[in-house]
């Protein structure tokens, strides 16, 4: 017997050509209050799901005449909120394969436990309640047509990030694209580049830290043959290559010091000189650049050079992150259920407002590619033509909960109110600071402030490898307020981070 008992009055369709088994399932199921309907072919099973509308078919997949695959491919067109549940006695990794590509709610083996087979149904009938109980989101919001930048969204964040793209796409000017992972930086440059005058032009992409650092020179420059160990053939390169067009150099945070100045001379006299090469060649290329690492930090410890950023920078797009757009959501889901459904030629899927609640209160750290990651799989494992919550990933559903550090009960000195065990430790003095307490006492001109700030810029600095943004969170001051205190230390030649 089921452990959930099933719901009365369903109608189950048997489609076996096997009598004694019709009877055997038909005798269980009525018993348990459900109209059981039955027929011994896949064409007469066929005509009876568009009868009788059933909630739950059992399929032969061996009769004679059309096969189980076959007959399951017409039921989908017959009655496609149907959960069906093939059988079979030949449990081949072929029919297990196809049975769940053309829509299968499962599949079991014969001869199969009567019982197993009764929680199955019932499994299936409780799927089959909740696509019927959920509301569709019916409405069509966007339409990919007009979308063909692949750029989706109408919330303020966003009409800012358009009306930038529109301000500078004409202009020949160097672009900056900065961002979270998977907010759409390529789309943007993409875009950039079919709105400027050199949309007939070539673009091309080029992600920097996936590149290995001996080889980007000859990426982006080209080689001559006999550069080095395997260059049998002269190769132009990418800036060669995007000659007249727009060139992309994704994560550009991530290039060496020596690649950056040979950047910087490109976009500078607009010449290169292949790896290996003494002829100096001129090209006409825009140059887009993407990052998103913090530059200014970059710049501050000599990770990356201050003229080449200042180069870059002559105009910065700064994408949001998609918890910062929430509102995009609905138009960004549609737009990919659409496109996914025509690359496949079905109808698209829609998402209950259940399941649409629930990617809104998800904060999405992965952006809009995580986004798009998890419709392709919902796509996948939803069973009707509704998508609902437990086609979503777990993650999504249950999103972790920010941690908590507990810390001791606050004291109040003064007009200022602190942990416990700070206030403690400021009290008593660590020999350290007690040290550097008595040294500032007897008058060498050091402030006590001074020196310990320095300190903990520096482990600030250290902990969030070179992040401003992050380190000023930490120290709890605003990011100018850091970005002075590093230009000072750097002019005292302090050094901040390695």
């Amino acid at each position: 017997m089921s452990a959930h008992p099933i719901a009365a009055n369903a109608k189950v369709l048997v489609i076996d050509d096997d009598k004694d088994l019709r009877y055997s399932l038909r005798r269980a199921l009525a018993g348990l209050g459900h109209t059981v309907i039955e027929a011994d072919s896949g064409e007469t099973g066929v005509v009876a799901a568009k009868r009788e509308q059933p909630d739950v078919i059992l399929l032969d997949n061996r009769m004679g005449g059309m096969t189980g695959i076959e007959t399951l491919q017409m039921l989908r067109g017959a009655q496609p909120q149907a959960m069906v549940i093939l059988m079979t006695a030949f449990g081949t990794t072929q029919t297990a394969i196809e049975a769940m590509k053309f829509g299968a709610y499962d599949y079991v083996m014969k001869p199969f436990d009567q019982a197993k087979l009764i929680t199955l149904v019932d499994k299936a009938l409780s799927a089959r309640r909740d696509l019927a109980n959920a509301v569709k989101s019916t409405r069509t919001l966007v339409n990919p047509a007009d979308y063909k930048e692949g750029i989706v969204g109408s919330s303020e964040p966003m009409q800012e990030v358009l009306k930038s793209i529109g301000q500078v796409a004409a202009s020949d000017a160097t672009v900056l694209i900065t961002g979270e992972s998977g907010t759409g930086k390529e789309l943007v440059a993409r875009c950039i580049h079919q709105h400027s005058l050199r949309a007939k032009g070539p673009f091309l992409a080029v992600n920097c830290a996936a590149i290995p650092e001996n080889l980007i020179e000859s990426e982006l420059f080209g080689h001559e043959k006999g550069a080095f160990t395997g260059a049998t053939n002269q190769k132009p390169g990418k800036f060669e290559l995007c000659d007249g067009g727009t060139i992309f150099l994704d994560e550009i945070g991530d290039m060496s010091l020596p690649t950056q100045t040979k950047v910087l001379r490109a976009i500078q006299e607009g010449e290169i000189q292949r790896v290996g090469g003494t002829t100096t060649l001129k090209v006409s290329v825009r140059l887009v650049a993407a990052t998103n690492k913090d530059l200014e930090a970059m710049v501050v410890t000599r990770q990356f050079r201050e003229d080449l950023y200042y180069r870059l920078n002559v105009f910065r797009i700064r994408l949001p992150a998609l918890r910062h757009r929430k509102s995009d959501v609905p138009l960004l889901v549609d737009y990919m259920l659409q496109r996914q459904a025509a690359a496949k030629k079905i109808r698209p899927k829609r998402l209950s407002n259940e399941a649409l609640d629930a990617l809104l209160a998800y904060d999405w750290p992965g952006n809009v590619r995580e986004l798009e990651n998890v419709i392709q799989r919902a796509n996948v494992l939803a069973k009707g033509e509704t998508i609902l919550p437990k086609d979503l990933p777990q993650d999504v559903l249950t999103p972790r909960k920010s941690v908590t550090i507990p810390i001791a009960t606050p004291i109040t000195v003064g007009a200022v109110t602190a942990p416990a065990e700070i206030i403690a430790a400021a009290t008593s003095l660590s020999p350290a600071y007690d040290s550097i307490y008595r040294q500032c006492r007897v008058g060498d001109g050091k402030s006590i402030l001074s020196i310990i700030e320095i300190e903990m810029i520096r482990r600030a600095m250290e902990e969030t490898r070179g992040n401003q943004l992050r380190s000023a969170m930490i120290l709890g001051i605003n990011r100018s307020t850091l970005k002075k205190r590093l230009l000072e230390m750097r002019e005292a030649g302090i050094k901040v981070f390695s």
